[in-house]
């Protein structure tokens, strides 16, 4: 039988040292060769997410922005694109303004950065250094408030120094109605429009391919993994992750560093 296999990026498919393990690339490939289809989950942007496809060059869809986009690697064909509304998306950005918070807002393939600082500063620094096909557009408008309904929104990303701070901002984030918000980094709090979850691309691809929900594998570590974990057959938790994810997961696999992808997959498609 058929399966849908689904990947988060950090502390799931890529080790510690942010490399794939080539026992990983192998059984990815080997379980594609043998006529499953698998797909990368990420809260990253599109363009950001397809660069970790130059170490897994898989023929598949890529879930980006936290399930709100889906996209084809090879084909470039769009099956999923939810937007924040511009009303939502200019309350946000009013709410990071007030509390002096950095933050960024993503398009699928541009990121929109408030100032020259933590992942915008990091895809900044990296880019020189992508091939030609795998860059992507960060841009740091004077006035980037002002440019929100100018472009689609499909994510949008903010952090604050201050602890306690970046709570409060958290807090309010959270009451208001029409949002869906995680936390899938300690230095990460992410907004979509409300419903929009890795699991709402999961679904994308599934009825795409007309695949039951019980062969849906994926995998994740961190709390913005907790519905796409609910969602499937057979949800799979890191040994690495959060013990919110693992009380939630059908299975516990080995860490990231020791091919825990691997592991799950020698159990579940010999099942199949």
């Amino acid at each position: 039988m058929k399966k849908l296999i689904v990947s988060d990026i950090d502390g799931t498919l890529l080790k510690s040292d942010k490399t794939i393990s080539e026992p990983t690339k192998k059984a990815i490939f080997d379980a594609i060769e043998a006529g499953h289809l698998f797909a990368i989950a990420t809260g990253r942007m599109h363009g950001a997410g397809k660069t970790i496809t130059q170490k897994l060059d898989y023929d598949g869809f890529l879930i980006s922005c936290n399930g709100a986009v889906v996209k084809h690697l090879k084909t470039g064909e769009v099956i999923q694109a939810i937007e924040l509304t511009p009303k939502l998306a200019t309350q946000v950005v009013s709410i990071c303004e007030t509390y002096g918070a950095y933050y960024h807002l993503y398009d699928i393939d541009a990121i929109y950065a408030s100032r020259y600082a933590h992942l915008a500063k990091k895809y900044t620094d990296e880019m020189p250094a992508q091939p030609d096909a795998y860059k992507f557009t960060v841009m740091y408008p004077e006035s980037l408030p002002k440019l929100v309904g100018s472009f689609p929104i499909y994510k949008i990303g903010l952090f604050h120094e201050n602890p306690e701070t970046f709570r409060r901002l958290m807090d309010e984030l959270r009451c208001i109605e029409g949002l869906e918000t995680c936390k899938s980094l300690e230095t990460s709090f992410d907004v979509m429009a409300q419903g929009v979850t890795k699991a709402t691309g999961i679904e994308a691809i599934r009825a795409h391919y007309g695949l039951p929900i019980e062969d849906v594998i994926t995998f994740g570590d961190n709390e913005n993994d907790v519905d796409m974990i609910c969602y499937a057959g057979i949800g799979v938790a890191m040994s690495n992750a959060t013990e919110a994810l693992k009380s939630v997961a059908k299975f516990v696999t080995r860490s990231n560093d020791e091919d825990g992808i691997v592991f799950a997959l020698e159990q579940f498609l010999e099942e199949s």
